[in-house]
Formats: C-alpha cells, sequence, structure tokens
C-alpha cells in the first residue's frame, strides 16, 4: 500500500535562535510596511507618463483614463473667485467728520455775522477761504439790505440741511463706483452718535459739490417762489465756498475688514476619488482634463516629516496590538515560535504581494481596486496551519490595517478587507467530502461579493467598475485557496504540524503502528478506540481541539505492542503478573509510556500527538500494584517508596492531553461495573475526575471547573450510548431470521 511519510518530529530548536528570528522578521516587516506605501507610486507611471506626451488638450481620446489614486488639489481660480465675491460683499463704509462739520458751520457763522455788520465795506472778512473763483464776496455786496438778509437767512438754513444730510467728496464717490460698487453703509451721524444698524445707501443718492444743485433743487426753488429776487446759484457758490466735505471715506476700516473676508474664505479643495474617470474614450480633451493629468502626476508622495513619523507610529501600533492578541491566544502553544515566525513571514510575503500588485496598477494606469489586494492567502494559511481562525484574523487585521495606508486606499478599505478575510475564515472549514469545498469557495464568493457591493455603495461608489471589483474578489479568492491549498501540506511535511488535514488523515486512515496493535493487541486495539470517540466528544462539548484529542485516544497506548498479554484487556484466564513480582508488574506497565512515544516518532506522529501519549497517565500511581506491593511489604515489615509505583511522565498540559488521560480511565473503568446504569456510570466519572484533582494531574491542564462539568455530561452520554441494550429474540424467531430468503 502506497502511504505518504512525514517528516519525523525534529528536536526543538534552539529557543535563542526562534526569538531571534522572529526579532528579525518583526524588524522586518516594520520595514516592508513603512517603505512598500513609499515606492508604490514614487512615480506616476510609464502609461500616465505616455499619456501627457500621446495626447494635447482638443485631441481625441481612444482611451478611458481613471484615476489611479485619490488626490486632492486646491482650485484656484474657483477661490479666486470666491476670493473676490466676499471683497465684494464689504461695501464702502463712510463716516460723519466731526473736524469738517464744525469748520464749516464757523464759516457759515463768521460768514453771516461779516455782512450783518453795517460797516463790512470798510471790515476785512477774516476766514481762511479757498480763492473766490465764484465772486461770491462781489456778487453779495451788489445785493440791497433785503436781498442780503434773505439770501443769508437761506444760507444759515441750507448750510445747515448739507452739512445734516451730509455732503460728500466726489472723488470718493467715484472710486467707489468704478470699483463695481454700488451701496455704501454710513456708520455715525451728524452727531457722532454710532448707528446701531447698518443700513445700505445708494452711491448714487450721495450729495457731493457736483451734485448739490440737484440734489437741492426741490428745496432752492421755496425760496424762489418766497422772493422773486432770490439767486440759488450765489447761494450754491457761496456754499461751496464755505462748507467742506464732512462725510469721509473711511477707506482703512473698508481695506481691513475686506482682508478679513479674503481670510474667512477657504482654499477650494477639489478631491479625485481613487477610481474616478477623468478621460472617457472618444472624448476631446480639454486644458482641465490635462491639467488633472498634471496634477495626479504630481501627487504622488509629498508626506511631510510629521506625516512620516505618524504613519510609522500607527503601523508599530498595529503591529504591536496584533502581536499582543496573538501571544494572548497562543501563549501556551508548544509551536509558538514556529507559528510566531510563520505568521511574520506570510505577512512578510503578503507586502512584497501588495507592492507588486499596486506598482503594476500604478505604471499601466489600471484603476485600482480594493478586491486586488492579495490579503486573503496569509490569514487563510494561517488559521489552517494553526487551526485557529483567531490567528487568521489577527493577520486579516494587521494586513488590513497596512492596506489602509497604501496611497490608493482609505479608511474603507479596512472594513472591506476585514470584512473579506472574516467572510472567507467562515466559509473555509474542514470538510471530509471534496464536493464540500466547492460549496465552501462558492458561498464564500458570493457573501464577499454581496458585502464588497454594500461597502463600496456605502463609500459613494457607483456601479459602473462593479465588473472589475467582483471579479478581482473572485479571483483573489480563488487564487488564494490554490496557493494555501499547495502551501499546507508542505508545510505540515516539512514542520509535522497538526494541521486537522494530517489529523483527519491519521484517525481515518490506518498507520502501520495501529494495524499491528490491532493484530497483536486486539483488546488495546479496541479500547484505544472508544477512548478516541470518547475523547472526541469531550473535547468537542468544550471547544478544544477534538481531532487532536481523538488521534491522542487511538494512539495513546501503541506501546502496549511490544507485551500485550501483560495488559488485562489483552488477556484472558491466565494473568502474567501473578506469576511475577508487583515491581517487575509497574516496570512492564510504566514502560508502555516510553514505548509509545517511541513508536510515535517512529510513525512520525506530530509532537502533540506524542505529548498525549507521553502525559496520558501523567505521574499518577498504579494503584492496583501499589496497594499489592504495600500488602507485601507489611507483611514482611518493609517500607514501599510510592515514586516506585508512579507513573515517570508529567502531568497533562494541554487540554486535549488532558480529556485523554480522563476517558483512558473512565473507559477502562467502566469495563469493571457490574449490570451497568446510567447512575453507576455518572458515580463512576465523578470518583475518577475527583481522583485526578487529588492527585493534582488535572493541575497544568488549563480545564477549568465549567469545563470538567461538560466533560463529564459527555463522558456519561458516550458510556450510556456505548453499551445499550438490545431486545433478546425468542429462539423460534431467530431461526427465522436465520432462514430469511435473501433478496438479489
Amino acid at each position: 500500500m502506497n502511504k505518504k511519510t512525514y517528516r519525523r518530529e525534529a528536536s526543538p530548536q534552539n529557543p535563542t535562535r526562534q526569538k531571534s528570528l522572529a526579532i528579525g522578521l518583526i524588524a522586518l516587516l516594520l520595514v516592508s510596511a513603512m517603505v512598500v506605501p513609499l515606492v508604490v507610486t514614487r512615480n506616476p507611471g510609464t502609461a500616465l507618463r505616455t499619456f501627457e506626451s500621446r495626447y494635447e488638450v482638443g485631441s481625441l481620446a481612444n482611451e478611458d483614463v481613471f484615476a489611479f489614486s485619490s488626490f486632492e488639489y486646491v482650485d484656484g481660480e474657483k477661490t479666486e473667485r470666491l476670493v473676490a465675491e466676499a471683497v465684494a460683499k464689504v461695501i464702502p463704509y463712510f463716516s460723519y467728520s466731526l473736524h469738517a462739520t464744525s469748520a464749516s458751520v464757523l464759516r457759515v457763522q463768521k460768514f453771516i455775522e461779516y455782512w450783518k455788520n453795517e460797516n463790512n465795506g470798510l471790515q476785512t472778512l477774516d476766514l481762511a477761504l479757498p480763492a473766490d473763483s465764484a465772486n461770491v464776496l462781489a456778487r453779495f455786496r451788489e445785493l440791497d439790505s433785503d436781498e442780503r438778509s434773505f439770501m443769508l437767512a437761506a444760507l444759515e438754513e441750507t448750510s445747515e440741511l448739507v452739512l445734516q444730510k451730509g455732503l460728500f467728496s466726489s472723488d470718493d464717490i467715484q472710486k467707489n463706483l468704478q470699483s463695481g460698487y454700488e451701496n455704501f453703509y454710513l456708520e455715525n451721524s451728524i452727531s457722532m452718535d454710532k448707528v446701531t444698524s447698518l443700513v445700505a445707501q445708494s452711491l448714487d443718492s450721495a450729495m457731493t459739490f457736483q451734485t448739490m444743485q440737484e440734489n437741492l433743487a426741490f428745496w432752492l426753488a421755496a425760496y424762489t417762489n418766497a422772493h422773486s429776487s432770490f439767486q440759488p446759484l450765489l447761494l450754491l457758490d457761496t456754499l461751496s465756498l464755505l462748507v467742506e466735505s464732512n462725510v469721509q471715506y473711511n477707506e482703512a476700516k473698508t481695506l481691513h475688514l475686506r482682508e478679513l473676508a479674503k481670510a474667512e474664505v477657504k482654499p477650494q479643495i477639489v478631491t479625485i476619488q481613487r477610481g474616478q474617470k477623468i478621460i472617457a474614450k472618444d472624448s476631446v480633451i480639454t486644458s482641465e482634463q490635462m491639467a488633472l493629468i498634471t496634477r495626479m502626476s504630481d501627487s504622488a508622495f509629498d508626506y511631510t516629516v510629521l506625516e512620516l513619523i505618524g504613519r510609522f507610529v500607527f503601523v508599530v501600533l498595529a503591529t504591536g496590538a496584533g502581536l499582543l492578541v496573538f501571544h494572548q491566544f497562543l501563549k501556551h502553544e508548544k509551536r509558538y515560535y514556529l507559528y510566531l515566525n510563520l505568521l511574520l513571514a506570510s505577512l512578510v510575503v503578503t507586502l512584497g504581494l501588495l507592492y507588486l500588485v499596486a506598482h503594476w496598477t500604478t505604471q499601466n494606469s489600471v484603476q485600482f481596486i480594493d478586491s486586488f489586494l492579495p490579503v486573503l492567502f496569509a490569514p487563510i494559511f494561517l488559521s489552517q496551519i494553526t487551526t485557529k481562525k483567531r490567528v487568521g484574523l489577527v493577520s486579516g487585521f494587521i494586513l488590513s490595517c497596512y492596506a489602509m495606508i497604501l496611497p490608493y486606499s482609505n479608511s474603507m478599505t479596512f472594513f472591506f478587507t476585514m470584512t473579506t478575510v472574516g467572510t472567507c475564515l467562515y466559509f473555509f472549514q474542514f470538510t471530509i467530502k471534496r464536493l464540500d469545498e466547492i460549496f465552501n469557495w462558492f458561498y464564500a464568493c458570493l457573501v464577499s461579493c454581496f458585502m464588497a457591493i454594500a461597502l463600496n455603495l456605502l463609500n459613494g461608489f457607483s456601479f459602473n467598475g462593479v465588473g472589475a471589483l467582483l471579479g478581482g474578489l473572485v479571483i483573489n479568492i480563488s487564487l488564494s485557496v490554490v496557493f494555501v491549498a499547495a502551501l499546507v501540506p508542505l508545510c505540515e511535511q516539512l514542520f509535522n504540524i497538526p494541521t486537522i488535514y494530517r489529523l483527519s488523515e491519521l484517525a481515518l486512515a490506518e498507520s502501520p503502528a495501529l494495524e499491528r496493535l490491532a493484530v497483536v493487541a486486539q483488546g488495546t486495539y479496541t479500547h484505544s478506540r472508544y477512548v478516541a470517540d470518547i475523547a472526541y466528544t469531550a473535547a468537542k462539548a468544550i471547544g478544544a481541539n477534538a481531532m487532536l484529542a481523538r488521534v491522542g485516544g487511538m494512539y495513546h497506548d501503541i506501546g502496549k505492542s511490544d507485551h500485550p498479554e501483560y495488559f488485562i484487556e489483552n488477556q484472558g484466564v491466565e494473568n502474567k503478573h501473578d506469576e511475577i513480582k508487583p515491581s517487575l508488574s509497574v516496570a512492564i506497565i510504566k514502560s508502555h509510556v516510553k514505548l509509545g512515544v517511541e513508536k510515535g516518532r517512529e510513525a512520525g506522529l506530530p509532537q502533540e500527538v506524542l505529548d498525549i501519549i507521553a502525559q496520558h497517565h501523567g505521574n499518577d500511581v498504579i494503584q492496583f500494584f501499589f496497594h499489592e506491593a504495600k500488602e507485601q511489604a507489611q507483611a514482611l515489615g518493609l517500607d514501599v517508596n510510592e515514586d516506585d509505583y508512579s507513573y515517570a511522565g508529567i502531568r497533562p498540559s494541554t487540554p486535549e492531553a488532558a480529556i485523554v488521560m480522563l476517558a483512558d480511565c473512565v473507559e477502562a473503568a467502566s469495563r469493571t461495573l457490574k449490570k451497568a446504569t446510567p447512575s453507576k456510570y455518572e458515580k463512576l466519572i465523578h470518583t475518577v475526575i475527583m481522583g485526578k484533582i487529588a492527585r493534582d494531574q488535572l493541575k497544568d491542564s488549563l480545564l477549568s471547573l465549567t469545563d470538567l462539568d461538560l466533560i463529564s455530561a459527555s463522558f456519561l452520554q458516550s458510556l450510556v450510548g456505548r453499551d445499550h441494550h438490545r431486545i433478546e429474540y425468542p429462539d423460534d424467531a431467530t431461526d427465522t431470521i436465520s432462514k430469511a430468503p435473501v433478496k438479489g
């Protein structure tokens, strides 16, 4: 028969060497996690560079161009437009000038007092006036006393009106009108009180020296009607001579407010999402599109020192958190450093694959999609190698963090990869039927595709790239499964790892050691089969490695094949121990543990199974021969050393080894019961377990009291099912059955 041979378990490697290797791999992993994102898009890619050289504005594009990464840029034109709009909203501020108003009032009063003096012709007008180009003084002298009195009264009244309404500088008005402003704010009154609420007024309504006649036309008409000799032009010329602009443009405040408005306008950031189509095939290339191509080329890796420090801290924290959880899960594993180094090596390899995929998409301007990330291989591989899906989730978490800081990724990439990893780990379970593996693959692809669509819709993606998204995901899952199926058997043989597949082969296929045991020790072989079944059910009940417990139960007594006649299950009426001393009997009984380990090592059994063989009796006392030796020694007045009648092994250090120990004792002891009932079985199981606890045999097994209760219930169910009863057929019924015709 052609049998697969496995490498024998090598002697444990130097822990220092394994630790050194792990430290080196951790350092390599951290460096790779930092370097890979930095070198992926150090240049924009050959296809992107050649696109700029092959096309120009106004030409027809013969291909679709997608943004291979998300990037941002400042839209200068839009920002400037918003700044201009913000500045335009700050209209000019004007305010009354107390000095100009007071000076104007004083000149008008002195002018009036001058002409009221009867000797005005002999006095000099003591006023600092501009040049009297309109001959106002001469024209006043030509007026008779009645006309002059009326004119002075009109001057006093009209000047007060003009100053209250506000006289503006025509230069200020024209300056703001030319700047495009139509309104203004007057922030105080002639009494210099601040206006509580500013009201926009039209610049066209502001009164200047040039518009004074127009603004006062109705007012002057009243004077003309009241006095026929009234000269409105003389009044206007007099006002122009005596009154100055008392409403001034507060340019400093206006400019300050405009600067504040400019500062409040934020630069308009345009975000181009990864996968967004920049140029469509068969479309005319515009200057804006070509500018986007240039910006995308220039957007590669412009990290500041603080950003690099932040990325390094994130990588260290993510890696440290993942390794801490890994340690909590596997700190009691004998293969701790082997599994740790496999984890680190698989992460480094995956980072290399990440670089290759990202580099290829960049160089060829292929739309980068999260489903292209090769992050499924490591979690599936590690979950099958360690038989612990939690280890696969740990590796998936670390890789998801690494993928999230790639230049083409975003925060949704983390959730996408974690969801896909979790889905695949859930569906890819151990199967006996080969058809089930196809169904597992189909369900993993189906659910992963559904989750991918949901997450991408949540991220705002359209259905345009859904084909590439789902296609890449199915290919990713398929390739990962193929590589895992090829690599797991190699690692099994190289490191003799008890994967679920390896244990299944040991449990379902007959090995030479078991075949010899079945021939030379039928009773031991039958006992081992029952122990394997009982241990399998109990381990399953508490969530331990049920297949490891089954294999350990099957091989735990293979050492008895050398001297089968000295073990009660293989004896008939004659008992070999009746002819020898108890000390020799104990030596033979104890030897089957050491022989079993040797035979298991020769058969290439994994170290975990060898540990179960070595620990299935612990260092417990062989009670029967110990009591027999004590009786003989007491008759001779001698003492018996208990250690001489105890197994030389170590206490069970794993739940599986402890379960096999208990199943071995319970199965053997159950054979001694007469007229067994469920209550007797329950009492027997309780006695066996409490005895092991009293003798500290379960001290290192990591089993809790709750676990022992579940194991007890499982043992009881298995024993009752094993020793089920049948009805007794009457003799005539037996004859009828034996003579019944056989249908052919």
